[in-house]
């Protein structure tokens, strides 16, 4: 029982890490091309979120 929770936290890690490395190769050619700046950007890069949301929420 512990071996396979251990192997199944394992794979977890490996698939997450692969995963970032995927990402970040992508991203890189991606710039390498020129292409940066037809990518959306993601909403949390902004400079103050917390104020934006509570602009758009407060009635």
């Amino acid at each position: 029982m512990t071996e396979s929770m251990i192997s199944l936290v394992v794979g977890i890690v490996v698939v997450l890490c692969i995963a970032a490395v995927l990402i970040t190769r992508r991203r890189s050619e991606l710039k390498a091309q020129g292409k940066t700046e037809a990518a959306p950007k993601a909403r949390w890069l902004d400079t103050h979120p917390l104020r934006d949301w509570w602009m758009r929420h407060r009635h």
